[in-house]
């Protein structure tokens, strides 16, 4: 809509009265009609053909406005005394309508995507403008920002000069909420534990288990839920993913259930090995034992022969068998280990060894303990596995020192810390858990022997 002032001039009355000027307008824009100087009693008059007349009684001032609505002619009347009127100059207004413009929204875009082109509106030709993100032409998402966005566009007819403006919108869409996992947790006591994600305040988040078997969620969707573990895995990675129309992010969680034995040491109630991996705790009187046995190392194959030797060396590398040379056996029984090797070649009884830092190879005093710690004198009953200790000993058999395997399911052997020496000889502690008894019996093995190793807490 525009607006435009016209001035019109009082003729002399013997002047033919004619039309003196066209102004083409739009509907709805407004015009002024302004008269010149004049005296006596006046009148503005409009026609639809031009030649009739009728008064507009209800405005005489010097200027006239208008809101155009239809093609109309308008003129000035002057009337003075008894005289013939006098005219002003006549203005024939021809409306045009303006052009229909169109403009439609724009389906939601993602705050992250590239420049888009406005190309919607018609006729077209025409101009856009917003307030926000409209640059040449283009809708930039990231300038605009998240949320409803009102956009124009301006289209003028060459002809007629009307022009016409649509309004439509634009929906930018956030990125989703970035998912935060919460801390890794590596030390949980129970079967379960409840996570600590972030609600998510866009896009719908959804817990994953990413690594690890058996385990299960009681509602993958909730950012709290509960995550209980399966009977045979401890270690998972979980993955807590928030997704939205404009992307995905997800976040990796830790989660360690501790293999808790049936009477955990006080303040330990797991060991782990210089590899991480770990060891449920036992107490027991006044002794803090490991209730598994130790499977620290890189494996070596045994090799068989017709002398006593060892296939491990002095070469600052923990080095372990498996009975029968079969990988499968270290998640369930351990490793075995020579006595020198397992006393990481020191002589001292109640050395370090190959246990954790804190710990210990029993020393015969510490087996004594153990045994005395059993008035009935039944150790084993209670220390073999499925017994009530919880020490869970296994007859995991022993790597002869000519190399091949013997004793797997009739006895499990343990080293000890201290030497035996008698008539020339240079063997090894062991106390013996056998099938046979209920014993927990001291033997001796040559230091080429390996067997089992259980160590305790300094």
């Amino acid at each position: 809509m525009k607006k435009t002032y016209i001035i019109l001039y009082i003729l002399p009355f013997f002047l033919f009265t004619a039309i003196n000027a066209q102004e083409s307008t739009c509907l709805n824009d407004t015009i002024k009609l302004t008269i010149t100087e004049f005296r006596g009693e006046h009148y503005w008059q409009q026609s639809t053909n031009g030649s009739d007349w009728s008064r507009i009684d209800d405005y005489q001032g010097d200027t006239l406005t208008i809101i155009t609505s239809e093609n109309q002619f308008y003129r000035f009347e002057v009337l003075e005394g008894n005289c013939i009127p006098i005219y002003s100059d006549i203005v024939e207004l021809i409306v045009h309508n303006p052009p229909v413009v169109v403009l439609n929204d724009i389906d939601s875009v993602c705050i992250n995507e590239s420049n888009i082109l406005l190309s919607s509106g018609t006729p077209t030709g025409g101009t856009y403008w917003g307030n926000q993100g409209i640059t040449d032409g283009r809708f930039i998402p990231a300038l605009a920002g998240a949320g409803s966005h009102s956009y124009f566009y301006k289209f003028a007819d060459p002809v007629t000069l009307c022009s016409d403006t649509a309004m439509a919108y634009i929906e930018v869409l956030p990125l989703p909420s970035i998912p935060l996992a919460g801390e890794d947790l590596l030390e949980i006591i129970q079967d379960s534990v409840q996570l600590n994600g972030n609600s998510p305040e866009i896009g719908n988040g959804y817990w994953e288990i990413i690594e690890g078997e058996g385990g299960y969620f009681s509602d993958s969707t909730l950012f709290n839920t509960w995550f209980f573990k399966g009977p045979e895995n401890n270690a998972y990675k979980l993955l807590w993913t928030i997704k939205g129309k404009c992307g995905t992010n997800n976040d990796e969680l830790d989660l360690i259930f501790l293999r808790l034995s049936k009477n955990p040491c006080p303040g330990t109630p797991v060991v782990f090995d210089s590899e991480g991996t770990m060891y449920p705790t036992l107490q027991i009187g006044n002794q803090c034992w490991m209730s598994e046995n130790l499977n620290t190392g890189i494996y070596i194959a045994s090799t068989e022969t017709s002398r006593a030797h060892s296939d491990a060396s002095d070469n600052g590398i923990i080095e372990k068998y498996l009975f029968d040379n079969n990988e499968a056996n270290a998640a369930l029984y351990g490793g075995l280990y020579d006595w020198d090797e397992m006393m990481n070649y020191s002589e001292e009884p109640g050395s370090q060894g190959i246990c954790p830092e804190g710990w210990h190879i029993p020393s015969n005093d510490d087996w004594e303990e153990l045994n005395d710690f059993y008035e009935n004198r039944d150790p084993g009953l209670h220390l073999k596995e499925g017994g009530d200790s919880g020490f869970e000993g296994k007859l995991a058999g022993d790597r002869h020192n000519q190399g091949f395997f013997v004793s797997f399911g009739s006895s499990g052997f343990f080293w000890s810390s201290n030497t035996y020496s008698y008539n020339g000889a240079n063997d090894g502690y062991i106390r013996e858990l056998c099938a046979c008894n209920d014993a927990l019996d001291k033997v001796h093995f040559s230091k080429k022997t390996a067997v089992s190793v259980r160590c305790i807490k300094d």
